[in-house]
């Protein structure tokens, strides 16, 4: 397993799952050409991430704007939570 102390060290954080974070930064693609590597790829990982994601921008949205209808507001959050604008912001 990959050693994440200086990642843990720059972030100021303590990992407590060392297995999860591996995953988080295996993408299928090495998996494909190393199979015996241990954990399985991070597109599970992913798709809990987006989910949590999606809510927390619906939660917000739905608070501060509550004279929105909702297909506006999902307009909103489908232009907010889009791979172009994250990646603008990341």
């Amino acid at each position: 397993m990959k050693d994440f102390a200086p990642l843990e060290k720059k972030l100021n954080l303590k990992f407590k799952n060392k297995g999860l974070l591996s995953q988080a930064f295996c993408h299928r693609s090495y998996l494909n050409e190393n199979p015996g590597f241990g954990p399985s790829h991070n597109e599970r990982l992913e798709f809990l991430g987006d989910a949590v994601l999606e809510l927390v921008v619906t939660e917000y949205l739905y608070q501060n704007y509550p004279q929105k209808p909702e297909g506006e507001l999902t307009n909103w959050r489908a232009a907010l939570v889009n791979a172009k604008i994250l990646s603008a912001i990341a």
